[in-house]
């Protein structure tokens, strides 16, 4: 009995020590999950940080989009912006309309005027209504000085919602304190108990030690064992509590059981010792005979039975213990093997999800329910299809059936929530067949921040930054559709190009800043004249285009339309003492009458505006076909072009491509020259577009390429190994014999396929997605690289770009170039380098022309780059030159630096 007494014991105590290691990992779990909440409230909030409105002063409106913005992203929380003044923070009034002193969470917010960083609050309660809030501040940083500090007050009811989201045992108790160990959350009564502070030996035991576990009192009198665990980020502990007597109610039962079974174990016992005494004694007996037979001499008479039943017996009991001991071992592995199965998919930070082939949830894991919102008996009694809306059983059956034999690719989806709201997910599904039955295992990843950036860098790539207008790129999408037969329901409209006279000058006299403030006031005044269905784009400094679309009258609504904008800008515009008076110039296109594509019409309305200006500015003018002087030019570039590929009037020159970390030169651009003798010379900027729609653009590339080729064996030839990029435009990856050309090209030439890039623009690919995929793998198979050109300025989709056989993404020069003084273009940078990073593509950047250009390139991570900064574009003998000085610089650096 003392031996299983200490059986009990041990079992206990073992038992005890793995509730305590898997609430140690809950906690931290948990914890996980409580700092995601508030570090994404404060991402958010830091985000605002750079809003025009802040920055500018103005806390109302700040404050009111904000609150929008945090509401539309599924938080609930309130804005606070803080001031310093006089040495203590103030804090900004709706109300009142000004700062005001206020000692709500102002500790904190000095914290971060004094440090200059992001500072998570100690639990804070409002005095007039009792909430209590955690809060979540960011510096707002104007000219290098922190001006304000903004902050997020997330509601404690939220946390503690994050803590009932575990759906742990309904006797446990899971708590949240801050650093002081004042309850911030609680599973049980939390309106009670936020706010007070948490148990003695808690607080003691989180002074020592970030992560424990201990026996605690609750506030109801409850003993506890419990786990808690500190967060290195926000400071607050999170802590897991198990009532003792949980654990002593079972120790109590299988004490009663182990008793019971003893017993009767111990009554069998008796009973088969008694029988197997009297066998060994009638086998001893056996041993016993013949040896007092020999000793008297006797005749020696032998009971072989007995002997033989003795051996056996014997075997017997050592081969049951032998199989005991095997099945014994191989149920304690498969049962640890269970819990550590079980307790990973419990606690995993993705969803975790069972499928049967009809569709219904056989499994969901603690995370599944969490983000969906619905218990966990809830989920197993659904099927996928009431969270997948898009899914249907049939199209369900289909993959589960190809699933079978075929490992399928990871698809996106959409799940919807039980309130109702969705978010996307990519799905990687398995099936497997398990006991006879076929089951699917589905991880749904949540993509939302990935979708997120990818809107992100959309709407950065179709829209002006600070003003928040549609761009060029989106202005032309939108008139291409406009104009289109299937989408035309208008007889026609007009394009209104707007250019601010005098508007340098204000940049000049009162600098860049406040010339920003009057180009977001005169956008906003264009835009307050823009009925619903027009669109008004920034297409440059102080250049918009107004897109009107109506019914056929003769052009007078865009005449009102250009009065009104006239009237409009020329009021005065007041900041402070300052005071700025515009006028404006209006060129106008109609269509259908100007033209039927969106570059004709856009061109069209650039000349008539260049006429009001020379009509004495302030007043606009309609497009007539006298002032199209840019159809000569091409006409004239169309023959110099035609003559030149007739009698090799073309000229190649390179820009070099470096290695921003080494300064080596890694390779070089072709590009070509029109230099016929005829001024003046031509860039590719100013004829590839003429060539391209007069049918040439074939028969250059292919000149481009072929030389580009043989120049590169040249440049080998002399020692000097260089990959040489060539630029393939749309129309000619589109046509039908590309590939044979560009086998017929490497023939040609000679060329090691590995040492030539082809540069693509995403337009060229993104037309029809299979084929280019098809042709870049082609192009892949033989050698050759592949730079995506322009990356950026187009419309790629982050999950298709992912599937593309590419190489290389281009950085647009357009982004690198306003680097040093606009902040989208550093986000559209900093997203396209963490995107080709995630991807594993090597990054080049175009149009660096300044040494802080190519710092923040190269701290970023970005591999290559060309621009102006390095050299421009040189002729073949002057750039084979360079190569050799820039490498043997290079070389000299290294020795020294060594």
């Amino acid at each position: 009995m003392v031996g299983l007494g200490i059986v009990v014991f041990a079992d206990y105590r073992e038992e005890r020590q793995r509730l305590l290691n898997d609430n140690m990992q809950r906690a931290r779990a948990l914890g996980h999950a409580i700092d995601g909440h508030i570090l994404r409230a404060q991402s958010l909030v830091h985000s605002f940080a750079i809003a025009d409105e802040i920055l500018s002063g103005d806390v109302r409106n700040f404050s009111k989009r904000a609150s929008r913005a945090i509401a539309g992203a599924g938080l609930r929380g309130h804005i606070f912006v803080y001031r310093f003044e006089n040495g203590r923070p103030l804090l900004y009034s709706s109300k009142d309309d000004r700062f005001v002193a206020e000692s709500i969470d102002s500790a904190a917010a000095r914290l971060v005027f004094e440090r200059g960083t992001s500072v998570i609050s100690d639990l804070t309660i409002d005095p007039d209504s009792g909430h209590a809030f955690v809060n979540a501040h960011v510096p707002v940083i104007l000219h290098g000085k922190v001006t304000y500090s903004a902050a997020i007050a997330i509601p404690t009811t939220e946390l503690t919602a994050e803590l009932l989201a575990q759906s742990l045992p309904s006797g446990w108790l899971v708590g949240l304190t801050d650093r002081k160990g004042i309850i911030a959350g609680r599973s049980r009564d939390s309106d009670k108990h936020v706010g007070r502070p948490a148990s003695p030996q808690l607080r003691a035991a989180v002074l020592k030690s970030d992560v424990g576990t201990l026996e605690t009192i609750t506030r109801e009198g409850i003993a506890n064992l419990t786990a808690f665990s500190r967060s290195p980020r926000t400071g607050y502990t999170t802590s897991i509590g198990v009532p003792q007597a949980e654990l002593i109610g079972p120790l109590q039962m299988k004490l009663a059981s182990l008793i019971g079974t003893f017993a009767l174990v111990f009554g069998l016992a008796l009973l088969l010792a008694r029988y197997m005494s009297k066998r060994i004694s009638n086998s001893v007996q056996a041993l016993i005979k013949p040896a007092i037979a020999l000793g008297q001499g006797t005749p020696i008479a032998f009971d072989r039975l007995h002997l033989a039943e003795a051996n056996e017996v014997a075997a017997a009991i050592g081969r049951a213990a032998e199989l005991l001991t095997q099945r014994d071992r191989a149920l304690r592995a498969q049962q640890e093997a269970l819990q550590q199965f079980h307790f990973f998919t419990e606690n995993a930070n993705d969803i975790l999800l069972v499928l049967e082939e009809a569709g219904q949830i056989r499994y969901a894991n603690r995370m599944a329910s969490r983000r969906l919102g619905y218990g966990n008996a809830e989920l197993l009694g659904m099927e996928i299809f009431q969270i997948d809306k898009a899914a249907t059983p049939k199209l369900f059956g289909r993959l589960f059936e190809y699933s079978r034999s075929t490992q399928i690719t990871p698809f996106e989806r959409e799940y919807t929530c039980n309130d109702g709201s969705v978010f996307p997910v990519e799905i990687n599904a398995t099936v497997l067949e398990h006991s006879g039955e076929w089951l699917m295992y589905v991880a749904p990843r949540d993509i939302s921040e990935r979708v997120q950036a990818e809107q992100a860098v959309r709407w950065a790539a179709t829209h002006d930054a600070m003003t928040g207008l549609a761009n060029r790129a989106c202005l032309r999408e939108c008139l291409l559709t406009l104009l289109s037969a299937e989408h035309c329901i208008l007889d026609s409209g007009a394009l209104l190009y707007i250019d601010l006279d005098r508007f340098k000058p204000v940049n000049d006299v009162y600098g860049h800043e406040v010339g920003d403030r009057v180009l977001l006031e005169v956008s906003q005044r264009i835009q307050a004249l823009m009925r619903q269905t027009d669109l008004l784009a920034r297409v440059g400094g102080d250049e918009f285009i107004a897109l009107l679309g109506y019914r056929d009258d003769g052009g007078r609504h865009a005449v009102d339309t250009a009065r009104s904008l006239i009237d409009a800008v020329s009021a005065p515009i007041k900041f402070g003492n300052i005071e700025v008076k515009l006028s404006a110039s209006i060129g106008i296109s109609r269509f259908p009458e100007h033209g039927d594509s969106a570059d004709v019409l856009i061109h069209a309305a650039d000349l008539a505006m260049l006429q009001a200006k020379h009509d004495g500015r302030n007043g606009y003018s309609f497009y007539a076909p006298e002032m199209d002087k840019q159809a000569q030019f091409a006409i004239q570039v169309e023959r110099r072009l035609q003559q030149a590929l007739e009698h090799g009037a073309l000229a190649l020159h390179f820009q070099p491509i470096v290695n921003l970390a080494s300064g080596a030169v890694d390779g070089v651009e072709a590009l070509v020259r029109l230099e016929d003798g005829i001024e003046p010379p031509l860039g590719p900027a100013a004829f590839i577009p003429v060539a391209e729609m007069c049918g040439l653009i074939a028969p250059l590339g292919e000149w481009v390429s072929l030389e580009a080729c043989r120049q590169q064996g040249r440049w080998r030839d002399a020692g000097v190994h260089l990959q040489v990029s060539v630029n393939v435009s749309a129309l000619q990856f589109q046509r039908a014999d590309f590939m044979p050309q560009i086998r017929k090209l490497i023939a040609v030439s000679g060329i090691n396929p590995h040492w030539l890039v082809v540069e693509l623009t995403e337009t060229a690919v993104m037309e029809n997605m299979a084929e280019a995929v098809q042709i870049l793998s082609e192009l892949k198979k033989i050698g050759i690289r592949i730079a995506l050109d322009d990356f950026g300025t187009g419309y790629s989709s982050l999950s298709v770009l992912s599937n593309l056989p590419i190489d290389k993404l281009k950085i647009d020069q357009s982004f690198v170039r306003r680097i040093d003084t606009d902040h989208a273009s550093r986000a559209v940078i900093d997203a396209v380098i963490a995107l080709a990073n995630s991807l594993e593509l090597e990054l080049v950047a175009e149009g660096i022309e300044t040494e802080s250009a190519l710092q923040y390139l190269r701290e970023r991570g970005c591999q290559l780059g060309q621009g102006y900064y390095f050299s421009r574009p040189l002729p073949q003998l002057a750039l084979g030159e360079w190569v050799k000085k820039r490498n043997a610089q290079v070389a000299d650096d290294n020795r020294c630096s060594s």
